[in-house]
């Protein structure tokens, strides 16, 4: 991999130069707070760079590898191993480019990815784990990341993260959506308050949001999984809650329209921006489930959006009291990407650019083929300048390599544009445009 990776034209590569130093703001991901408390070490490059990335054990799998030496009992060194002889065979796959950035990028190490440089990889790497500036924060700090937000469930302790400069909670909102009798008690000891009915509930989630606020949370998620639908409140929903907290059944759709609602407009009333995260499939195969737990690496693209429910959820919340917050659309199927693109002109505000946006390339869907599609359905179908650029939604802090990746990726897009007549040869305007998506636009919702 060299220097002009992914960058084919002059222009692309002066680009990349103005932008591949700015700092990062990663508004959505999925690092683990103990780790971050607890400044982890690592003892081995299997702990750090395969166990906790689920992409490297959904390709393994695919290739027809062994459990044991995914999440199986086998040692570290032999998952290692097996992880080395799999990499020559995801050639094509975008996890072949980012394992090679990430060994690069964090331990200087640029060798051929195969079994034959597996012994000195797991030394080196064993090695350099061993010094004061290879652990967990040390290694964030390697990437200049200016904001990150790990997602937090609303009865977390979020007091880690008051005063951070470059750190704060990003709320995870689907337990609130779908309450139940565990979350309500998490709920109360968070708040020391009694929850009996719904009002009460959803006061003490306001009492939680104004933590999460305090903690320096600017973004809040909901995952609107395959068959995500929304109804508008018919005042039922009291008794709805109860049944819920009761174990019996009710109409969940009711009832989570109605919080979902509740909470797009406090969201507002902060300033936050609300990510809707569209379109996953998670229920596939039981016995990934057991064996890999709920976030295992063995989701699937749901089928496209009711835009129908999707437009009577963010009209509703326009004309709610609180109003509309920032919304940001991640689509996990590309079906949806034009029409979702399309609603960034249905809802505006003066004064507010991008209100309602496409967001950047998710999940199964953020690599380059995925990131240019989503470059081009923005440009096309609404107004590219306005983006807000990449997010890693990563469990992997090397993840942040990602970024590069990104910025990349869209520099080699706009010299090609450039090439092809479609983009104007005008470097101080591509720089600028550059510029505010790499760095600009996602920054000024932090």
């Amino acid at each position: 991999m060299n220097e002009n990776f992914l960058l084919n034209t002059e222009i692309s590569k002066k680009l990349f130069a103005s932008v591949s130093n700015l700092p990062i703001i990663d508004f959505h991901n999925h690092l683990n707070v103990s780790d971050l408390q607890g400044d982890r070490r690592f003892s081995d490059i299997t702990e750090l760079w395969i166990a906790p990335d689920p992409y490297k054990h959904r390709a393994m799998r695919i290739l027809g590898v062994d459990e044991f030496y995914i999440t199986g009992a086998a040692d570290n060194y032999k998952k290692f191993l097996k992880w080395m002889e799999s990499l020559p065979m995801l050639v094509g796959h975008p996890l072949y480019i980012w394992s090679q950035l990430e060994l690069k990028r964090v331990f200087d190490i640029d060798v051929p990815l195969n079994p034959d440089s597996a012994e000195f990889i797991w030394n080196r790497t064993k090695e350099l784990l061993e010094k004061s500036d290879c652990s967990n924060n040390r290694i964030l700090d390697k990437f200049g990341i200016a904001y990150s937000a790990p997602c937090c469930a609303i009865a977390d302790d979020v007091s880690f993260f008051v005063g951070k400069d470059n750190l704060a909670p990003s709320l995870r909102g689907d337990d609130m959506v779908a309450p139940t009798a565990t979350h309500v008690a998490n709920l109360e000891k968070a708040t020391g308050m009694e929850i009996k009915t719904l009002s009460q509930y959803l006061e003490a989630i306001k009492e939680r949001l104004d933590a999460f606020d305090k903690a320096g949370c600017r973004f809040a998620d909901h995952a609107l999984d395959d068959g995500f639908s929304y109804v508008t409140d018919d005042g039922n929903n009291e008794m709805r809650f109860l049944d819920a907290i009761a174990g019996r059944e009710y109409n969940e759709v009711q009832l989570r329209s109605c919080i979902l609602l509740f909470l797009a407009s406090e969201y507002n009333k902060r300033k936050w921006a609300m990510q809707l995260h569209i379109g996953a499939h998670r229920k596939t195969s039981d016995r990934l489930l057991q064996i890999a737990g709920p976030a295992g690496g063995y989701a699937a693209i749901g089928s496209p959006c009711d835009i129908n429910s999707l437009i009577a959820l963010l009209h509703d919340a326009e004309n709610s009291e609180g109003g509309l917050p920032r919304t940001i659309l991640f689509t996990l199927n590309p079906a949806d990407s034009a029409a979702m693109a399309i609603i960034t002109g249905s809802f505006s505000e003066d004064g507010v650019a991008a209100k309602v946006q496409l967001g950047p390339a998710w999940w199964w869907c953020d690599h380059a083929v995925g990131i240019r599609n989503v470059l081009d359905m923005i440009s096309s179908y609404g107004v590219l300048s306005t983006f807000i650029g990449m997010t890693t939604d990563s469990r992997s802090i090397l993840s942040f390599v990602r970024h590069e990746y990104f910025r990349r990726i869209l520099c080699g897009w706009m010299g090609d544009k450039v090439a092809s007549g479609e983009l104007p040869d005008d470097f101080a305007l591509l720089e600028k445009i550059a510029q505010k998506l790499c760095y600009e636009n996602s920054f000024e919702l932090v």
